[in-house]
């Protein structure tokens, strides 16, 4: 007995092992993964900022070749890193280069424009380059040339479309400004009609490019939708599997512990059982969190192609420490005036430790057991009676639908109701209890505590919008180190 219990031991322990190692060999795959895209990311990042900056001083000192070399290196970078890049965009991105800034908003051909550099400003200007940008103080390059003393680069920014008449944030235009004779002399006898014209010309032809691009945009944006379409059936299809391979998990647990519990010696049976639930819960999770980057990577694409703004990340940041005062007091009673329940979104790994030790009744949205409707039911009645908060941990997968759909299969639109906070009328909380919840739960019970009830959702992932907004969202961050 005592040899076939080491044994049991013995492969009880290497089946742990085994199971370890695959999670640790998952975990390092997908963190390598991580980690070279944002070595990626970052290259691309410092290369870009770098050919902007070279590109501004170039400018400015004239260097034309060198600055025809960075845009011709440019072009083949983003050809080489995307062989199917349409003109369009390869145009785009051109553009960018051309009018990028610095600190200042100041663009190469402003630049160009400080520096007296009339090679360059003609053939920025040949390549598209913006005219009329409004740097520091409000000058354009015109006025800037004209301040210089710039004769050549003024002439030059007057035949291909600078605009004399646009003022500074002085009120100065740069006739006003220039010290030089000659340059008073050419903006005094220039003909603003011929800049009416080009600027009309040079209106025409941004037109004419804008409705190519608006078509090709179009085009790819739809293209992107139609993946975006087949990213999100991945991902739910992948988050179905992922939830039944925790509740299958769930039932190899409870299967070991009753064998366990009964001292049957072929344990090691349902150990491995166990294990292997464990490990496809965790490579679906996997999967899951993949796909749900594939649908990030596809909205930031689309995003990028509607030239639309990232949208500001919403809800405020605390460190686990400060959920006391932010979540429990509600100092300043921001939650209070704010009026909707909060949304916990946990960066740290530490937020379920808080809430366990918080008195709440939580509920898993991952474990079965924890969303039959009756478990729901009693917890949300406890958490109302004794004006605790109800807690429900999405374990950072996308289903809150799922757990409203079991809410209101305790009574239609519950989960509405506890959102808006009407479940505290007579005829809603007692359309949620039962003869047999016992006089603990009658009605005359719980209107002393429920003032004191919340209503917590947490998750470790970033919820879609539409969460959001029904929300007071909190954002749970790591404490910056201590100096």
């Amino acid at each position: 007995q005592g040899k076939k219990k080491e044994e049991m031991d013995k492969l009880i322990e290497e089946a742990e092992r085994q199971a370890w190692l695959h999670i640790v060999r998952m975990e390092k795959e997908k963190a390598d993964k991580e980690h070279a895209e944002w070595l990626a990311q970052e290259r691309e990042r410092k290369a870009t900022i770098k050919r902007v900056k070279e590109m501004l001083e170039l400018a400015f000192d004239g260097e034309l070749a060198d600055m025809q070399e960075i845009m011709k290196e440019a072009k083949k970078q983003w050809t080489t890193k995307d062989p199917e890049l349409h003109p369009i965009s390869l145009a785009r991105k051109t553009q960018e280069l051309l009018d990028c800034m610095d600190s200042n908003d100041n663009t190469p051909l402003s630049e160009a424009a400080a520096g007296g550099a009339a090679e360059v400003i003609e053939w920025l200007a040949g390549e598209g380059g913006n005219l009329n940008t409004i740097g520091r103080y409000g000058r354009t390059p015109l006025y800037r040339a004209a301040f210089g003393g710039h004769v050549a680069a003024v002439q030059i920014l007057l035949q291909c479309g600078g605009d004399p008449r646009i003022r500074a944030d002085d009120g100065a235009d740069p006739a006003v400004i220039a010290t030089n004779p000659t340059i008073k002399e050419i903006l005094a006898e220039w003909d603003v009609t011929d800049t009416e014209r080009l600027l009309e010309n040079l209106q025409l032809e941004r037109e004419k490019r804008a409705s190519a691009q608006a078509d090709y945009v179009k085009m790819k944006c739809d293209a992107l939708e139609d993946k975006r379409t087949i990213a999100e059936e991945v991902y739910k299809t992948y988050e179905k599997q992922m939830i039944r391979a925790h509740q299958e998990l769930n039932k190899r647990i409870t299967e070991h512990d009753e064998c366990v519990a009964e001292g049957n010696i072929h344990v090691e049976v349902t150990l491995q059982c166990v294990h292997d639930a464990e490990d496809l819960a965790t490579t679906l999770k996997i999967k899951v969190e993949d796909s749900r980057k594939e649908m990030q990577m596809l909205r930031l694409q689309l995003r990028e192609e509607k030239k639309l703004e990232a949208t500001e990340q919403v809800g405020v940041t605390v460190s686990v420490r400060e959920l006391e005062d932010v979540l429990i007091r509600d100092v300043g009673n921001k939650i209070e005036e704010d009026g909707r329940w909060p949304l916990l979104i946990d960066e740290t790994g530490q937020l379920s430790i808080f809430v366990r030790y918080s008195d709440t009744n939580y509920l898993n949205a991952l474990n079965p057991t924890n969303m039959e409707p009756e478990r729901i039911r009693i917890a949300l009645l406890g958490a109302v009676r004794y004006g605790k908060p109800l807690v429900v941990d999405l374990m950072g997968v996308d289903m809150f639908h799922i757990v409203k759909e079991r809410f209101d299969e305790i009574k239609p639109d519950l989960m509405d109701c506890v959102l808006d906070k009407t479940l505290f009328t007579e005829e809603k909380y007692n359309q949620i209890t039962k003869p047999e919840d016992g006089p603990e739960y009658e009605e005359k019970m719980f209107w002393g505590r429920k003032d004191h009830f919340k209503f917590w959702i947490m998750t470790s992932s970033e919820p879609e919008p539409a969460l959001l907004e029904k929300f007071y969202v909190i954002r749970v961050k790591p404490a910056p180190p201590k100096k």
